[in-house]
């Protein structure tokens, strides 16, 4: 987030949720201890550039490290050579839909259908802060961006003492649907609670992890075949030789149909 944050250009917010989204996808299937998580981040927002449709090359990307040289191109090298292995592990599910452009539809549906609230531009700030934290946690695994993003309003609205509530019932046409309703508030509230329970980990606590981290990833541990698990352990490469067509047997007939 941090990399993101001081990214020139600027990067757009879609941006960003969709590296987290592809950051925590990514570590559902793989452990920190075999793939440095600094290096799939840097490949995750890069590939999300490209997805996303944020213009920049290459060597404007690895320019925003402030490294030397032969630092950026060091990690330009793993970037390549790791974005296949990410788009796999993704299983080509590239798109990701994000919460903010619900949040702007929101904003948007505020200030035409609800005219009990002057000014909904005022719950904008605090509902992308409540954003950002929420990227932060498994939140975007759990539940629909539209229903994130109207937790934000809620949240935000709730911080500035204004009260929105009937914004559910009276333009959401929930007031005769109790079921759906209570399902919808139900979410609202798990989509709080996970948000409001997570804490910034301690530098401490942060030192002591990198340290076990570095020693799990230092070259005695970790030989470049296991690096790159992946590639020819799952069924996206085969490795077994070509036969020849007489040489062929009915099993692997069955195996290649």
């Amino acid at each position: 987030m941090d990399f993101c944050s001081v990214f020139k250009p600027a990067m757009p917010k879609s941006v960003v949720g969709t590296a987290c989204m592809y950051f925590k996808r990514f570590y559902l299937h793989n452990s920190l201890m075999e793939y440095h998580p600094r290096i799939i981040m840097f490949t995750c927002v890069f590939l999300a550039c490209k997805v996303d449709e944020f213009n920049v090359s290459s060597l404007q990307f690895v320019a925003n490290l402030h490294e030397n040289s032969v630092e950026q191109e060091k990690v330009l090298e793993q970037i390549l050579e790791y974005e296949l292995l990410l788009i796999q592990q993704l299983n080509f599910h590239l798109v990701i839909h994000n919460p903010y452009r619900p949040l702007e539809g929101f904003l948007i549906d505020l200030k035409t259908r609800y005219p009990a609230l002057e000014n909904p531009e005022v719950l904008r700030k605090a509902a992308d802060d409540f954003l950002n934290r929420a990227a932060l946690t498994d939140t975007l695994l759990l539940f629909t961006p539209s229903q994130i993003a109207l937790t934000s309003i809620l949240s935000s609205a709730s911080r500035a003492g204004l009260n929105v509530e009937s914004y559910l019932t009276e333009c959401f046409s929930l007031k005769d649907d109790r079921e759906t309703l209570s399902q919808l508030i139900e979410a609202i509230r798990n989509i709080q609670n996970l948000v409001k329970k997570y804490e910034f980990p301690k530098i401490e606590e942060i030192n002591v992890l990198k340290q076990k981290l570095e020693k799990c990833h230092s070259k005695e541990l970790l030989s470049t075949a296991s690096r790159k698990r992946g590639y020819e352990d799952d069924g996206y490469v085969s490795k077994r030789p070509r036969l020849d067509e007489e040489d062929w047997t009915d099993d692997d007939l069955a195996d290649s149909l």
